[in-house]
């Protein structure tokens, strides 16, 4: 006879069938999952729908061409202060122009009053002593090579006091001291203490004044224009354009003028022209250096 399973035997036999299984599903390498596909963009998107971004550069829009830069011009009207009726005229232009006025005229300042009433620019038009003039028709207040440098110093703050609010000086005639290397620096020095600009008329083509200031670090420039040299509508005309040509050709440029009739009523005139030349006007503060 057999002899009858023990029940650990029993336990062992029925756990056969179940390692069985456990070993094959442990050894079966696990699958790899199928790769997904990768959509390009026009794939996902309809024609219809793809962003103008993605498409070719070609078809992107040209950038707008830029504006030229206008130049800038600056225009100052010398020898106001004799009556009120030349700065009236340029304060109905309602355009920036420098006013540069004579401290010791008869109507200096009532001048100054209207010209910052109504938003000018004010100078101090700085009489200085010219080459082959004569004494006796000198302008009230002019320094001459003959002053010591206490007298010159006097002198421009006297001036400068006459003409109140006045941010610079250009010189009334002076085609003697601007050639001075003595004067100059003497009436330079008072402008710097004064934190005032400079403007060199160019009166004498052997000015220092100029580069004298800008060695001094006093803020300065230089005219390039006469409008009213030669007397007429014609000429003066042809002088302003020549300014807003210069301007528009070199980014800047000065140019000046006095209070007479003529000049002012050109101004009236063709001063519109700085729009045809793409020019704007400023004041003369605006170009020193």
């Amino acid at each position: 006879m057999k002899r009858p399973l023990s029940p650990g035997m029993l336990l062992a036999v029925s756990l056969l069938p179940l390692l069985f299984v456990l070993f094959v599903f442990v050894r079966r390498p696990a699958e790899k999952p199928a790769p997904v596909p990768v959509l390009t963009v026009t794939e996902r998107l309809p024609p219809s729908r793809i962003l103008p971004a993605l498409k070719e550069d070609r078809e992107a829009p040209a950038p707008a061409p830029q504006q030229a830069r206008a130049g800038r011009a600056a225009l100052i009207i010398d020898d106001l202060g004799n009556s009120l009726d030349a700065i009236q005229i340029l304060c109905g232009l309602k355009r920036p122009v420098t006013a540069s006025i004579l401290p010791f005229s008869p109507a200096t300042q009532g001048t100054v009053r209207l010209a910052r009433e109504n938003g000018l620019e004010v100078m101090c038009h700085l009489p200085l002593e010219a080459l082959h003039q004569k004494i006796d028709k000198a302008s009230e207040g002019t320094i001459y090579t003959s002053m010591t440098a206490a007298e010159i110093r006097k002198n421009v703050l006297a001036s400068l006091d006459a003409v109140p609010g006045c941010r610079g000086v250009n010189n009334h005639t002076g085609s003697m001291v601007t050639e001075d290397d003595r004067m100059m620096p003497v009436i330079l020095s008072v402008l710097k203490e004064r934190k005032l600009f400079f403007i060199d008329s160019r009166t004498s083509p052997n000015s220092i004044a100029f580069n004298t200031a800008v060695d001094m670090g006093v803020p300065a420039a230089a005219r390039q224009v006469f409008l009213d040299d030669v007397p007429g509508e014609a000429s003066i005309k042809a002088r302003i354009e020549e300014l807003f040509r210069l301007a528009r050709d070199n980014g800047q440029a000065i140019g000046i003028g006095h209070a007479r009739p003529e000049t002012l009523q050109a101004l009236v005139k063709y001063l519109s022209l700085a729009d045809v030349y793409n020019v704007k006007l400023v004041f003369a503060s605006a170009l020193v250096e």
